[in-house]
């Protein structure tokens, strides 16, 4: 009787692919390296990344940040609901709506309010300063439409054929002008 081997099969083993650790320093190096080569590609890459670099070490300080003011903020919050209780307790907030209170430490202010703000009414209009002149483009056009404006074309076919604002309102300036309303 024979017996059969089978071959083993190898198993390679790869180590995984690790991302190169990226400083600010070595991604001003590569950027001197592509303006000196005049690369202006490699330059406008290595731009992004180090604004992704910077970007990235702007949260991170951030959230670190945020991490750490987390334990103090109920410390904070318990010895302004003490002092706003006892206030509360002798009867002086009685005709207070609530107590907002802020500390601003970049510019060293302080600011507490005990009535609520209302909420400011919406703005009507553009927000322009209104009409300067009681004409209209239309009136205008229907006055001096068929008058040259440029390059042989009149007002009115200029206005028609072109709905860009800054062009409609460049053609109601010299519609203005041809008014005698501006000079």
């Amino acid at each position: 009787m024979t017996t059969k081997v089978e071959p083993k099969a190898t198993v390679t083993v790869v180590a995984p692919v690790v991302a190169p650790v990226v400083s600010e320093a070595s991604l001003m190096a590569s950027m001197e390296q592509a303006m000196k080569a005049k690369d202006y590609k490699a330059v406008a890459r290595v731009s992004q990344e180090l604004v992704k670099y910077q970007r990235t070490q702007e949260q991170a300080i951030a959230d670190a940040k945020s991490k750490a003011l987390v334990a103090i903020t109920t410390e904070v919050k318990t010895v302004l609901d003490t002092a706003v209780k006892r206030l509360i307790d002798a009867k002086k907030l009685d005709l207070a709506d609530g107590v907002w209170y802020s500390a601003d430490f970049g510019d060293k202010s302080t600011a507490c309010r005990l009535i609520k703000t209302t909420a400011k009414a919406p703005r009507t209009g553009s927000g322009g300063s209104g009409k300067k002149y009681d004409i209209g483009t239309e009136e205008m056009l229907k006055k001096h439409g068929h008058m040259e404006y440029k390059g042989g074309q009149s007002f009115q076919s200029a206005y028609d054929s072109d709905t860009d604002k800054n062009k409609r309102y460049a053609i109601r300036e010299a519609l203005l002008k041809v008014e005698g309303l501006t000079s």
